[in-house]
């Protein structure tokens, strides 16, 4: 897979149209499906990470060029093309949705004609990734959204209504934004922006606790004696959405430990990583965490090598029986995770 990997990062550094990325992407799909058919999951997520990004960043390169090309507005003096969501956090599977964001800096008396490069190239760029295989965001949390375009500060002005008011949609919007990883420009825009984003969050105790409780749900569908909560009715019935059961929940735990403990990292490993070496998690906490991620990594990849919506349903008598013993033990481990969070928002309370 490393060897595909590297020919096809290869082949995207020479891609000129949103054709070419989409081979690439669908050659990442068909090589997926040959792993998962060997069962040769294996270490696969630095490869799929890769040459996700060498797939975005060559779209972000040609959006750029284009606009240049056609003269729109005035080009930043600064300017970053941050990702979000699985991608940001290093652990997407091969169809993924997008989730991305600009920052750029710029004089003031400039900032209404950097607004309109930004602008007409975060256009030309999401197009470019929908027809390269990545559907546009349901929730809109992509650069054609002024939200996720800003310039350093409308982007710091935002962040203090957020921070300031805790309504839920603002928690959500802290939350998706502490996954920022800079992929495209001035690196150091988004970095700064991350880490100053957990320092405010981490200042304000009643904010970190509404966002504590806000990580409780939803619900591990897993009931008292053990037994998985699958899809009741309609066309999933009997299925478990992978994301849903376990899988978010251990993903913002871990981000809102990070938060709490004052690690301001993008990536749910590096997270888990830095809070079991700062003496946060336990080394066996942090252990069955770490497998209970690998899991659930591991079935997404081999049961959604598929495009199309519904990809993150498994039906649960599809899955092998130890694939089902280790998901459930998984989703014991993300229910035990959000437990050990609820307890420190009730320190902070007290």
């Amino acid at each position: 897979m490393e060897l595909l990997a590297a020919k096809v990062v290869e082949r995207l550094n020479r891609a000129e149209s949103a054709a070419e990325l989409r081979f690439c992407h669908d050659e990442l799909a068909r090589e997926l499906r040959r792993y998962a058919a060997r069962e040769q999951m294996g270490q696969l997520a630095n490869d799929i990470v890769s040459v996700h990004e060498a797939i975005l960043r060559r779209a972000f390169f040609l959006a750029e060029r284009e606009t240049m090309k056609r003269s729109v507005g005035v080009r930043p003096s600064a300017w970053c093309w941050y990702v979000m969501g699985s991608i940001g956090r290093c652990e997407p599977t091969i169809w993924t949705d997008q989730d991305h964001g600009i920052l750029f800096n710029c004089p003031e008396n400039e900032e209404a004609a950097c607004y309109e490069f930004i602008r007409h190239m975060a256009t030309i760029g999401v197009d470019m990734l929908h027809e390269a295989g990545y559907p546009y965001c349901s929730g809109y949390v992509m650069a054609t959204n002024k939200r996720w375009a800003q310039s350093v500060r409308g982007w710091e002005q935002q962040l203090v209504s957020y921070l300031d008011s805790g309504w839920p949609n603002d928690i959500r919007f802290l939350l998706i934004a502490m996954d920022m990883r800079p992929l495209y420009g001035e690196a150091e825009l988004a970095e700064t922006a991350r880490k100053a984003l957990f320092a405010a969050v981490a200042e304000r105790p009643l904010l970190l606790a509404r966002m504590g409780e806000h990580v409780q749900f939803p619900p591990v569908p897993l009931g008292w004696l053990g037994n998985v909560q699958t899809e009741r009715w309609g066309p999933y019935s009997g299925a478990v959405h992978m994301k849903q059961s376990g899988y978010v929940q251990l993903t913002n735990a871990l981000k809102w430990l990070a938060c709490f403990s004052h690690v301001p990292a993008a990536g749910t490993a590096e997270r888990r990583r830095a809070l079991e070496a700062n003496g946060v998690l336990t080394a066996p906490l942090s252990d069955a965490v770490c497998e209970a991620l690998s899991v659930y990594y591991s079935i997404r990849l081999k049961y959604s090598t598929e495009a199309g919506d519904g990809r993150e349903y498994v039906l649960w008598r599809a899955l092998e029986r130890m694939e089902q013993k280790r998901l459930k033990q998984a989703m014991r481990t993300a229910k035990r995770l959000q437990r050990f969070v609820a307890r420190r928002v009730a320190n902070i309370h007290a």
